[in-house]
């Protein structure tokens, strides 16, 4: 077996290399999705580039790798062909697979799951207060919303100051900080 290894070609380690690696991405994302509730994983990004892309979701593109590393390795080890070649079919193949997870993603579990969410979708929602907000301080309100956990310094829309563990309905957002006021007690 490590024989086999060291006759590899540069191509072939590559292949190998993008595909175990795309290959174990795509595992922890599925696994991700699955138990990241569970295990309340708490990851928080925002950012806005004004640039258009179109959304490709990560688990497609590990897919996409993991296929392309498989069929090249099959093409160059097995099917004994060129580098030309083999890159060609590789990659027709991480597309379409990758495409079909792209499919997948967008089909069936985005519509129960959106990753694509924005904090402007947060206007009107209840939150907790995680951290008192001073008077005219900031502090920090923590809610859920279909991705997940999300945190965000928060001011009060009263000028009063609002005590930990309260609830807050969020007024407005601006970059990653809101603007709340209490619940009122009935």
């Amino acid at each position: 077996m490590l024989d086999e290894l060291g006759s590899w070609s540069t191509l072939t380690c590559v292949y190998a290399f993008v595909g175990a690696i795309s290959f174990l991405f795509a595992v922890f994302s599925l696994i991700g999705t699955e138990f990241g509730d569970v295990l309340d994983v708490d990851v928080d990004a925002d950012a806005d580039a004004g640039v258009g892309f179109a959304s490709v979701s990560p688990f497609a593109l590990a897919v996409f790798g993991a296929t392309f590393g498989l069929a090249g390795m099959i093409t160059l080890t097995w099917l004994e062909m060129s580098p030309i070649p083999s890159i060609l079919i590789s990659t027709a193949a991480g597309l379409l697979v990758g495409g079909l997870a792209q499919g997948l993603f967008l089909y069936v579990l985005s519509p129960s799951k959106s990753s694509h969410y924005s904090l402007e979708d947060s206007i009107g929602q209840e939150a907790q207060v995680s951290t008192s907000i001073p008077a005219t301080g900031q502090g920090q309100i923590t809610f859920n919303n279909v991705s997940g956990r999300v945190r965000l310094g928060a001011r009060s829309a009263t000028g009063e100051s609002i005590p930990n563990g309260e609830f807050v309905i969020i007024e407005k957002i601006t970059g990653r900080n809101a603007v709340v006021r209490p619940v009122k007690k009935e």
